[in-house]
């Protein structure tokens, strides 16, 4: 298996431990994180965040979405549900994280 030496720590874990299959949709979802901005809403554990250009969202996307810090747990909860449902960060995560 061919090693990452670039991305980050966050890119160098996701290769350590995904398929090369979901590692692929892993930076998919990093790269789309690009897009979107998060603002702190309560204090460190909600945020917004939000696609720098909502004209360019797809109709079926909200283009803004809640996520939630459990500092004391490390987790990280977006309304999206893309962790809960398929095991990877979602693009409004990698955001806030």
């Amino acid at each position: 298996m061919k090693k990452v030496t670039t991305g980050g720590p966050l890119v160098v874990h996701a290769h350590n431990i995904y398929t090369l299959k979901v590692f692929g949709l892993f930076c998919q979802l990093k790269e789309e994180s690009e897009f979107y901005q998060a603002s702190l809403c309560e204090d460190g554990i909600n945020y917004e965040v939000e696609h720098y250009d909502l004209s360019r969202v797809q109709r079926w996307c909200k283009g803004r979405y809640r996520v939630e810090v459990d500092e004391l747990a490390t987790k990280y909860t977006c309304e999206c549900g893309l962790f809960e449902h398929f095991g990877l960060p979602c693009s409004h995560i990698l955001r806030v994280g």
